[in-house]
């Protein structure tokens, strides 16, 4: 039989318990405001636009703690743009600086700023990290300040796999190491059981996570797959990117050809971009964090159906480890040239 309930976006009737997905939800915007579940009468039901929808994935349920490298200069531009959007859908947000501000949850790591600097920086951060909240969240995100992340949709990426498997996702990059590395600018994510590895293996090994002048996410690519962390494939199923190195006036409508990224990622790029499913873009100017806001989050377009899609199954252990063994063992299917690396 069944039930009717209110909830903060809709009033929903749940066909069973645990119907989660197959969800129908009565849009907001057809009443103008949320009737209490009793109201809810055949002739106004007529009169309502009804879009089957999914519940998203629960922020308590896939738990994601953000770290946002970021510089004392951008303090008042960038930190409060990140924190005004994005941000606040982090489970926890922390920024990465070399001076502290509290009000904005900036930590000063102690690292002098500069570019060959980014390598300790994300070291020290990483250890701050896994030593004051590294059993309480499940996800790791480290983000530049100028990178916008859809929140939502990383969850959606995240939610078959168990944190404790050691894992990460972003943009796949090929390097002189077989397993290569995830874009620092496009934003990487790292299991629970990766954070844990970096910290109690990694750092205090001199082979396997040496200190240099290094890139950042090139080295921490390194660190990571030395102690087994393995690189995960986060494209659609279109091989589409969903973590993007680039702008996104660089990267639509088509994948780039007369830059640097043709021969730098790992997969072999699909012409068409844009994933329904996007994560991450980078290079976001100051004005652009409310821009982005106000189209992914405020902007209805009428007559238009809310996503349909429902969330993936969990993988179980046997599942999840034989798609670690596969990712483990791919090579790169890029045809371009290399870029050259030292």
């Amino acid at each position: 039989m069944s039930r009717w309930c209110v909830t903060k976006h809709c009033a929903c009737r749940f066909d069973c318990p645990r119907a989660w997905n197959l969800t129908i939800c009565y849009r907001r915007a057809a009443l103008g405001y949320l009737m209490p579940s009793n109201a809810m009468t055949p002739y106004k039901e007529r009169h309502l636009q009804l879009t089957q929808c999914r519940v998203p994935v629960s922020r308590y349920e896939t738990r994601v703690l953000c770290m946002v490298l970021t510089l004392p200069k951008n303090h008042q531009s960038r930190v409060r743009r990140v924190k005004g959007t994005w941000g606040r859908r982090c489970n926890k947000l922390i920024f990465i600086s070399s001076q502290e501000d509290r009000e904005l949850g900036v930590i000063d790591v102690g690292v002098p700023e500069d570019r060959n600097n980014l390598y300790l920086k994300m070291r020290k951060a990483l250890e701050y990290v896994y030593r004051n909240h590294g059993e309480d969240y499940d996800w790791f995100l480290k983000a530049d300040d100028d990178t916008f992340v859809i929140m939502e949709n990383l969850r959606f990426l995240l939610y078959p796999y168990d944190p404790e498997a050691a894992l990460y996702f972003g943009h796949r990059f090929r390097t002189t190491f077989p397993q290569g590395y995830m874009s620092g600018g496009a934003g990487y994510v790292m299991s629970r059981d990766a954070l844990r590895r970096l910290n109690l293996f990694a750092f205090n090994n001199s082979q396997f996570c040496p200190i240099n002048n290094n890139s950042e996410d090139r080295q921490i690519g390194f660190c990571l797959q030395n102690v087994g962390v393995v690189a995960g494939d986060s494209r659609d199923e279109e091989g589409r990117d969903r973590f993007l190195p680039l702008s996104l006036k660089f990267m639509l409508p088509t994948f780039p050809t007369d830059n640097w990224l043709p021969k730098l990622t790992f997969y072999e790029p699909v012409n068409e971009t844009g994933s329904t499913s996007g994560i991450s873009f980078h290079y976001v100017k100051i004005h652009e964090f409310e821009m982005y806001e106000y189209l992914l989050y405020r902007l209805h377009i009428f007559g238009t159906p809310l996503s349909q899609r429902t969330l993936p199954p969990r993988l179980g252990p046997d599942e999840l480890q034989n798609q670690l063994n596969q990712w483990a063992q791919e090579n790169s299917t890029n045809s371009n040239a290399w870029l050259k690396q030292e």
